[in-house]
């Protein structure tokens, strides 16, 4: 069995990727409601694996976030790799990563803020897509234009 197709895609991370999105879609849910119908310990226990923590420790739920960060850091050789493999230089892949960094960056604070026009000082503006918008444009950024080594001094 190939771990790619003939796209180089790695199935593995699609497979990961796929997960990751389900739980990020809202599936915690399903726990919550099968918790909530039947009572029983086992349902209770996996429910509460999907709710935050109050102040302490983690939960399941808790490693969503971090693990979409890292897919998608993982998902950075393959996709700008294959890019300069098709010849796409560094000066177009940048603009592209900092427009597609800056578009989730924004799209945060609009998902924040809805579309009212509010005063500067109560415009919320860190979110989860500005974060996800901020971590890959300058992840991009490091593996575009940075050393083998200093990539590697980066992890």
């Amino acid at each position: 069995m190939q771990a790619t197709n003939s796209s180089g895609r790695l199935y593995s991370l699609d497979a990961l990727r796929g997960f990751d999105m389900f739980w990020i879609m809202g599936a915690e849910e399903i726990f919550h409601k099968l918790s909530e119908v039947t009572n029983a310990g086992f349902w209770n226990a996996l429910s509460n694996q999907f709710k935050h923590p109050s102040w302490h420790g983690f939960a399941a739920y808790d490693m969503i976030f971090p693990l979409f960060l890292f897919l998608a850091g993982v998902a950075t050789p393959y996709s700008i790799g294959k890019h300069l493999q098709q010849g796409t230089s560094r000066k177009e892949l940048l603009i592209k990563v900092v427009k597609r960094g800056l578009i989730l960056v924004l799209l945060g604070i609009i998902y924040n803020n809805g579309l009212e026009i509010k005063p500067f000082e109560e415009i919320r503006f860190a979110s989860v897509l500005g974060r996800i918008g901020l971590a890959y444009m300058f992840a991009n950024i490091i593996y575009l234009f940075a050393s083998k080594r200093c990539r590697i001094i980066w992890l």
